[in-house]
This record gives structure tokens, sequence and C-alpha cells, in this order.
């Protein structure tokens, strides 16, 4: 008994001068048995089996983040490899296999932790850290095909965290990817953009985000002579507001100035949902005559897939358009602007591909004989345009400008651009590391295409949100729930919206249409309450995209949407006056409940309601049959916009009537 007190006691005193010097500051380092390690820098331990606790401002007895640190537990190897005494730095090193160094810094209440993980062995390592979500709420990363808000119940297997088409690839992760994490804790992880990076969140149920670097093998593109490396910051703040306002001025770009101005102000009208392949001159005419004689405002018409004879080809089909010249002026004569759908694939039989292959302009064979063909969703064997190659770039670019010049067509969609488009070995003109390039450069292209106006869309994002474009959602289909339907919008736009994407175009109004996520042919449109209250959801967002018209309803549906936008009509120098705060403070035009109450705890898992801005609250309904709904009103003072009363905060209120027509929402009365 007297030995197990012993024990007891010497583990305590152990404890305690961890925490003592966690709290003041120093490095302690000690083995036992030869084996174990533990060791401190202020507000940082790791223990004797590498678990690393990260203290919170307040309180240094309860860890803000907890990591298991991939070192081996049973080797006795270890050695302190110091940093020159600095007592902000701590390293190991497990003799032969790998190392591990954390430098820690402070700057304006915001302390950053750099890790650098390292192997020692064999470029075939594996160096995998993992982090406990238990303690916290979670945010970032990634679009999702069901996109938890937050991320807490999302189970993700081990996967590399590159950019992918959900449904043609069958993926979980879409195309707007960025290594940065932040949790309700005030706690922030941000990985290097060159790590070969894969990505577990809750794996089997752990509840952990493990993050696991390999060199070997796709997608990645790895020098065999490099040991990988796992380097990240993490850094923490006294809440996740000032966290994320902290690291996002450190790593994430402000966009360079806003879109065009109408596209804020006046709805996209697409023809993918309404036709999909079947648009033709006639029914694009017919289209754009209805919106007008329904008195519906618009910002542009987009002709969507199958307006060329082969995909590729820059060039209107003419069996389809007899003469596009003539239809986009008649269009321009109505007030419309038009633009096209394009993409970085070329069919095998097009003129670009004959031409692209010759001049080595898609990406290619390991070995630079072949272009690399590779399966996309309209078809099985396509050249991917090489976007590292400048002259690939430019000649693309030329046949926009060409349709611009020829047919007046002012801007462009851009679809796909996903890393994992490319095929399992390949060869491009400038290598990168990391395939993530590829979604950056499609993103660059797209903006280079038209700097002017600015009314082009793309559906990608990595590192390229300094380009002031809007980001479209990946589409939705059209249902009520998270299996990519009507609940995903609002999360996927709060995702974008902290992944420093400000401009986000919702996906069409009422989802695609499809009759299943295997073919993708249309005519399957959502039924009509569905519509209506999808048309609610999107009626405050930064962008409204229509395709499914409202008239295919009835009288009262075409009723309700003109009176949605006329309320958007009303709140429209609100989201542009936004989107130019954007630019100046890198703050989303979408903001989720915890943007004004960051230690809110319904706050912080409210995935059913926004912010635009600090001082508009909006719930609308999100299920089917539903004539009211629970809302919940954080700390303020809000004016209910329906009713005209007010209601103190933090409140619920329950059961809160909303019949089809109704829309709730509430303005913030600030202090005078």
């Amino acid at each position: 008994m007297a030995g197990r007190d012993s024990t007891l006691a010497a583990y305590l005193a152990v404890a305690l001068i961890g925490t003592i010097l966690a709290y003041y500051g120093g490095v302690w380092f000690k083995h036992y048995g030869g084996k174990c390690v533990d060791r401190a820098i202020k507000d940082l331990t790791l223990d004797s089996y590498y678990t690393l606790r990260i203290y919170d401002s307040f309180s240094h007895l309860k860890p803000a983040l907890i990591g298991r640190i991939g070192l081996d537990t049973e080797s006795s190897d270890f050695r302190d490899c110091g940093i020159g005494g600095d007592v902000n730095a701590l390293c190991v090193d497990q003799i032969g296999k790998q190392q591990l160094q954390v430098v820690r810094t402070e700057e304006e209440n915001v302390v950053c932790y750099d890790v650098r993980r390292k192997a020692l062995q064999t470029v075939s390592q594996e160096i995998k850290d993992c982090f406990s979500m238990s303690r916290a709420q979670w945010y970032g990363g990634f679009q999702h095909v069901h996109q938890p808000w937050p991320l807490n119940a999302m189970n993700l297997d081990l996967q590399p965290f590159v950019s992918t088409d959900m449904f043609t690839h069958k993926s979980d992760i879409g195309g707007v990817v960025e290594r940065y994490f932040i949790n309700s804790n005030g706690v922030g992880i941000r990985i290097s953009n060159d790590v070969p990076l894969y990505v577990s969140m809750n794996q089997s149920g752990d509840g952990e985000v493990c993050l696991v670097s390999k060199s070997q093998g796709y997608p990645y593109m790895s020098n065999k002579n490099v040991l990988p490396e796992l380097n990240y910051t993490i850094c923490r703040a006294s809440n996740i507001k000032l966290l994320h306002d902290a690291m996002s001025r450190r790593y994430i770009d402000r966009p360079e100035n806003i879109p065009d101005e109408k596209m804020f102000r006046f709805p996209v009208w697409s023809t993918w949902a309404q036709f999909n392949k079947n648009i033709n001159e006639t029914l694009l005419m017919e289209f754009a005559k209805a919106i007008k004689e329904n008195d519906f405002s618009y910002s542009q018409i987009e002709i969507d897939d199958d307006w060329t004879p082969l995909y590729g080809d820059q060039e209107f089909d003419i069996r389809k358009f007899p003469d596009p010249g003539k239809m986009i002026r008649t269009l321009n004569n109505m007030g419309f602007r038009v633009t096209v759908w394009v993409h970085p694939f070329m069919d095998v039989n097009s003129k670009a591909y004959k031409e692209a292959a010759r001049e080595k302009h898609v990406v290619m064979t390991t070995d630079g004989s072949a272009p690399a063909l590779v399966k996309w969703w309209n078809g099985d064997e396509a050249g991917l345009l090489d976007v590292t190659n400048g002259n690939a770039v430019q000649r693309f670019l030329d046949r926009l400008r060409n349709l611009r010049a020829s047919h007046n067509v002012s801007s462009f969609k851009f679809d796909a651009g996903e890393a994992f488009y490319y095929p399992r070995s390949y060869s491009i003109k400038s290598p990168y590391p990391n395939p993530e390039n590829y979604a950056r450069l499609w993103a660059d292209l797209a903006y280079q295409s038209d700097t002017a106006v600015r009314h082009q869309e793309v559906r990608v994002g990595w590192t390229s949100q300094k380009y002031p474009i809007f980001v479209r959602l990946f589409d939705r289909m059209s249902s009520w729930g998270y299996d990519t339907g009507l609940k995903t919008v609002i999360p996927a736009i709060l995702t974008f919206g902290i992944l420093g994407y400000p401009f986000v175009l919702p996906d069409m109004i009422g989802g695609n249409a499809y009759q299943d996520d295997i073919t993708f042919s249309g005519g399957a449109y959502p039924e009509r309450e569905l519509f209506i209250r999808w048309l609610q959801v999107n009626t405050f967002l930064p962008a409204v995209q229509f395709s499914i018209a409202p008239w295919i309803y009835d009288a009262e549906v075409v009723t309700i949407a003109k009176a949605q936008m006329k309320l958007r009509k009303r709140y429209a120098d609100t989201i542009i006056s936004l989107a130019k705060e954007s630019v100046k403070q890198g703050s989303p035009i979408i903001r989720p409940l915890w943007w004004i109450s960051p230690e809110d705890e319904i706050a912080l898992t409210t995935d059913s309601e926004f912010l635009l801005g600090d001082d508009l609250l909006v719930a609308p309904v999100l299920d089917k049959g539903a004539n009211s709904r629970d809302i919940y009103l954080p700390r303020g003072l809000w004016v209910d916009q329906l009713k005209g009363d007010k209601k103190q905060g933090p409140v619920w209120l329950k059961d809160y009537p909303a019949e089809i027509k109704d829309l709730p929402h509430f303005t913030r009365q600030r202090d005078t």
C-alpha cells in the first residue's frame, strides 16, 4: 500500500511540475526507465506517452486542445535535440526514426505553436498526429457532400486532402479545400501547403481529426529523395472569433475587389436545371421571354451544358443554335448579358484536343509521349487542359476571347477544376508537389477571362481567396435533407465564409432536378413546397440563381418568388456593403450565429440559421410540411420583421409560425 501511495505521490508531483512549467514557461525534459519523455514549454506539455496538451488562457488545468503525437511509445532511443536553450521551443528526437520540434510565439494575445514533424528513416514513412474533437466544436476545412456544421458529426475515412468531384469520384470532399480548421475553444490548426496531406475525422468513431503525411503514391507527386514532413501551426486565443480574426489575417488572402455588383443585386438565370442538355436557341429565347413576361429581374442568362458540337471546341453547335450572333444580339437588346458554360475537358475527336495533343497543352503520360486521358461525367476519355502550361492557358483564353469578339458572349461559368481529375500517372509542364495547384490555377484562369466586369463563376477554391469572383456551391440534389439537399446549403455557405470565400453563388434554387446521382439526367423538378422554401433560404445570400422557373408551378409560387426578390432588393445595398467590407477586413458576408456570440453553446451548434452581417438573422423553414420552427436568438435586442415586436436574446422562440409565404428574419438593434 505504501509503495502504491509513493508511486501516486510521485506521479502527482510530476503532473504538478508539468502544470507549473506550462503556466510559467521553461523547458522540462525527463526520461522514465530510458523510455518515456515529459517536456513542457509555456502553455504546452508533452507527456510520457506523447500526448500533447495546449492550455487555454484562463485555466491552466483545462487543456484547450489534446493531441496524440505519432512517436513510437515502445522505443527507448530518445534525445533532447534542444533549440539553443530557447524556453519557447522544444525538440525531441526519436533517434533514426523521426523528430518533433515546437516553437512558440505570441502576438496580441494570440499564441501560436509552429510544429515540425520530420521523418528520419525512409521516404515511405508515414507521420501521423491526431487531435481530440470531443472537447470543442470544429469548423472549416472543406466542402463536404453532407456538410455537417459543426464538423463533429462527420465520419471521414482517411483520404487525400485534395479537391474532388463529389459525384463523379464518389468522394466526401468537394471542390473547395483549405488546410485550415478552427474550434470553439479558440484553437486553430493550419497545415503547410507542401505537406502530402491525408485527413480523417471521427474514423470508426474515434472522435479525432488525424493528419497524416505520406509522400508515396497518387495523388501527390513526390520527390523520391525527400523524407516526408508534417508541418503545421496551432494557434489559440480566448475565443473562436478572436482566433479566426487572427489566423485569417495571417493565412488567408483577402479579396482584391468585389465581383460585378449586378450579380449581387439581380438573379442569375441558368438553363441547366430547367432544360438539362436539351437547350437550343428556341428554348433559350422562350426562356428569356418568359423571364421578362413574368416581370423578374436578371443579371445575366447562362447557357449551360451541350451548346458546343464537341466538348472542348468553344464554338456554338449550329444545329442547336443556327445563328448565335443574332440570338445573342437579340438577348442583349432585351437587357440580358449572356454567359456560357466551360470546362477543362476536350473530347478526343474535337479540334481543340487535336491541337492540344500536338502542342502538349493537355496533361500528358509520364514519359510525355501522349495525352493522359481522363474520365469525367460526360465521357470516359478526354484530354485535360494542362493549367501549369502558360501557352495552354493563353490558347484557352484566346478561344474565350473569340467568343466575346464574334458573338458578344459576356462571361463564363467555369465548371470542374478539381485536383482529383488528374489521372493516376501523368506529367505536366510545371510540376507541383501538391496537385491542389490545379484548382488554384483553374481559378486564376477563370479570373483572367473577365478581369474588368467580373461576372464569371468557378466551383473550386484552394488558396485562391484573392480573386474577386463568385465561387459556386457544388450541385445540390432536389431534396430536403443532408443528402446534398436543402439542409446542406446554409452549412456550406458558412463553411465557405470561414475559409475566406465570401462571394458564394448558391446552387440553383430547388436544386438541379436530377433524376439520380448516376446519370444526372434532368426533369425531376422539386416539389412546390421545396422550391419555395429553397427560394427563401437564398433570399439574403450573396447571390441568387434561378433555373427552374417559378411559373412552372402556379400563380402563388410566382407571387411568393416576386415578394422574396422584392425583399432582397431592400437589402442589396447592405449585401454589397458587406462585400466591400470583406475586401478590407476579410469578414464573410454570411456569418454563423457564433460570430456575434462566440461563447454561446447554442450559437456554436446552430446550422439552420445565419447572419447577414452582424445585424440581420435569418431562420428559414427547412422541414417538409412544417408551418413553424424553433428559432434561437443570441444575445442582443432583436426586432421581428414579420411581427414587429422585440425580443431580448439569448432566447428560444418555440414553434414560431411561418406559413409557406413567410421567411422569419430579425434585425438587431444596436445600443445608441
